[in-house]
Parts: C-alpha cells; structure tokens; sequence
C-alpha cells in the first residue's frame, strides 16, 4: 500500500512538472486555456434604463454571436458579469470597485452616462484595470492622463461641430431656401447641463464662433426639469434659424411636448444623440420623430458598401437577430454602437492582446489598444482605429483640450428619422438616405423664418 502511494506522490509531481514547464502550451494556438471574462456596467435601472439595457442587449447579442463560433480567434468562449449603476456615478463606482475585486475581470464594458463613465473611469485608473468606455462621450473623461480607459467613438464636441459644419456644408440650399448664407444664420444653442449636454454645446459654439456665425442663445437647463416653458419662450422671442439641442430621453420628449404646445416653430432643428436617437424617444414622441436630425458616434441604418464583406454580413445578422427578439431595427446609436465596438474588442483587440503575450489581461490589452490600427472598413463604427497614448495625446481642433485614451480616427455621423426609424445621411458615403434638411411642413416644429 506505501509502495502505491509513494507511486501516486511521483505520478502526480511529475504531471504537475510537465504542465508548468508547457512552455508554448500557454500561448495562443497552444493547448493551454485562455480565459476571456468582462465585466458589463450599465445603468440596467433608473431613469437611464432604457438606454443602458439597449447597451447592454446589444453587447450580450456580440458576444452570442462570436461564442456560438468557438468564442475569440474560434477558441477561446468570452465570459461577462454584469452590474446594474442604477443611473447613478456613485454606484457606477461601487459596481466598477466589486467587478474587479470580487469577480477579477481584467476589463470594464460601458457605461452610457458621461457622469458614470467619469466615477468607473478613476476605479479602473486604481486598480489598474482596462475601461473600454463604449458611450461615455464628454470631453473631459480623458483629458486627466489616465492610463487605463479608452474610448473608440468620437468625443461629445465633435458632436457639436459635426452639426454646424453639416449646417456650412448645405449653404447653397440655404441661400436658396432662407435668401442667407449659412454664416448669416441665427443660431440658437441648448443643452442638458451635465458633462456631455455642455461639452457638446461647446463644440457647438466653438465652431460656430470660428465660422463667424450668429449665436442668439447658448443655456443650459437640468435634465431633470419638469418644465422647460421658460428657455422655449427666450427661443420663440429669439426667432432662430437653426436649433441644436442636446438632451437625454425625458427632456427631449418634454421639449417636444412643450415647444408644439407653446407654438414655437424653427427652419432647421438637429439634435445631438442622448436621448433623441433611442427607441425611447420615438415611443414618447410618436411621429413628431420624424425628420429630426441627430448627430451620433455612429451611422445608424447605413449603405453598408463602405464595410467589409465580413462585416456587412455581420451588420445583416444583427439587423435580423435584434429585430426578431426587441420588435425594432436596431437603427439607434446606443444599440449599434455597442454591437460594434464589442465586435471590435474581440475580433481586432482581444486577438492582439493573446497573440502577443499569450493571456487576456488588462495589461496585453491595454498594450494591445495602444498598438491596435484598424481600417474603417473593418470597423461597423464606420471610422478607422488609432488611440491617443500618454507619449503622444491627442489634441482636438475644437477646443484645443489634450486627451489620453481617445480614438483619433473617431468622427460623428448625421442620422436622420423617415417614418420614425433613423438612417444615415452624412458623410455621403455613409448616406442610405438623401437628407432633410428643413423641416416640411408635417413637421409639428417646422418655421419657415
């Protein structure tokens, strides 16, 4: 019986020794594992819910799908674990705090709000730990030289001056419709007044004072107002030609409801993402969604001919998957988005991270995000990858702020609503639709001025 033992003992050290010594066998394409895990933040109640499930939905949906094909490179299965921040940064950083030291993921997913992208962003900056932010856009997420977020869509003043150039770049429509250059426009400026609604409003009149234009109201308001009657008044006595508008869901169908019934009335309104390009919004505003415009990190519903093959069929699957489970097409940035860019992490990023160092950790992916150059085409982002890195920071044309972390290549998109679904109608090679640049006269806020 001693004698077996004693065999056992030696059997199982010498098992243990060749396994430790595998060498190779803990590379990628060795026979050794490579665990993939993520944790997901998203605000699952509260008043951001609505987004924060799409978001979370559609991550759930990529990682399905690149799971029902082996997982990661066809071998290695991703695993998530998700945490509700209640809407709240506070809790946003809690949750981030309990996923890493309690779940040990190496890497966050999320957070929709700016404001929980901010509180996540100093968790994962402490422990070392990668923030892959997918929808926080304010500006000032990532100009404090943290190391460990990253942001792959473009930053919330972009937004901003997307729209008054897509304003510059219609002029001779303009002059013909309004008898005035675009730059002799008046334009009127409002905005939620967190970190996203004001950095957007500052790429909005940023761009528009650099083009000399006509700025006639630039407020912001809380998102959680119940009435926004006084800031729709200062616009009715303004009489602007053009609204820009940056709200989150509630506000946006509250303007909506409040300017129709105070009769205020504008040539050309363009809203700034947030809550105007969800399904929420659509749902609270009925057909008064239709011909708005909205300015997105994304092009929702696009001609698909500037995608790869790969991911036009990619595109094409989702489209079918999410509308056949939610009842909608997935024609909303917060939706899109998050599809793409889980696609993104784990078809481009996640692969680099192992190829080099053999493991998913936060460190390879990091290294792997600092390193990672990726064409537009091969991106559903519609926009090349490049990041920002401590040696060398990005400096935005808007505002002139440095920034770490950011994807330099990252643009903004027009998407337009045509019986209350958005498509993409800016850049040209994007479009799937001919913009609308005036409101017809269907449109409950249309003015002629």
């Amino acid at each position: 019986m001693k004698k077996f033992l004693s065999l056992v003992i030696i059997l199982v050290f010498a098992m243990a020794f060749v396994t430790g010594c595998g060498g190779e066998s803990d590379k990628a394409g060795g026979s050794g594992e490579v665990e993939i895990k993520i944790g997901i933040e998203e605000p699952l109640s509260g008043a951001q819910a609505p987004l924060g499930n799409a978001e979370c939905n559609a991550i759930k949906m990529a990682v399905e799908m690149i799971n029902e094909k082996g997982g990661v490179m066809g071998k290695y299965p991703i695993s998530y674990v998700t945490a509700d921040t209640q809407s709240d940064p506070s809790i946003g950083s809690s949750e981030a705090e309990r996923l890493i030291t309690t779940k040990g993921v190496p890497v966050l997913f999320g957070s929709y709000s700016s404001a929980i992208a901010a509180s996540v962003s100093e968790v994962a900056e402490r422990n070392k730990v990668v923030l892959w932010e997918m929808s926080g856009a304010a500006d000032d997420l990532l100009t404090k030289g943290y190391q460990w977020s990253f942001r792959n869509e473009a930053m919330a003043s972009s937004w901003g001056a997307e729209s008054v150039n897509f304003i510059l770049a219609n002029d001779a429509a303009i002059q013909e419709k309004l008898g005035k250059s675009a730059k002799e426009l008046k334009i009127a400026i409002i905005h939620e007044d967190g970190p996203y609604g004001t950095a957007v409003a500052e790429g909005n009149a940023a761009t528009a004072q650099k083009n000399g234009m006509n700025v006639v109201i630039n407020e912001a308001y809380s998102a959680k107002a119940v009435d926004l009657s006084s800031i729709i008044m200062k616009l009715k006595a303004a009489q602007p030609d053009v609204l820009l508008i940056t709200s989150y869901v509630n506000d946006g169908i509250l303007f909506n409801r409040q300017a129709k019934e105070l009769g205020f009335k504008v040539p050309v309104l363009i809203t700034h993402s947030g809550g105007h390009s969800v399904q929420a919004f659509v749902d609270g505003v009925g057909d008064d969604a239709n011909f708005l415009l909205t300015v997105d990190p994304v092009p929702c519903n696009p001609n698909t001919a500037g995608y790869s093959e790969e991911n036009v069929e990619l595109f094409k699957e989702f489209d079918q998957r999410w509308t056949e489970k939610y009842g909608s097409h997935p024609y909303h940035h917060v939706e899109m988005r998050q599809f793409a860019q889980t696609m993104l992490f784990f078809n481009q990023i996640a692969p680099a991270a192992i190829e080099k160092s053999g493991a998913f950790t936060a460190e390879s992916v990091a290294e792997a995000i600092r390193n990672i150059k990726v064409d537009a085409k091969d991106s559903l982002m519609g926009t090349a990858v490049e990041f920002s890195t401590p040696e060398k920071p990005f400096v935005d044309p808007w505002l002139g702020n440095s920034h770490v972390g950011q994807n330099i290549k990252a643009r903004a998109f027009i998407n337009q609503y045509f019986d209350k679904e958005l498509s993409c109608v800016w850049p040209k090679e994007f479009a799937n639709k001919e913009a609308v640049l005036f409101l017809p006269a269907s449109q409950p806020l249309a003015g002629t001025n």
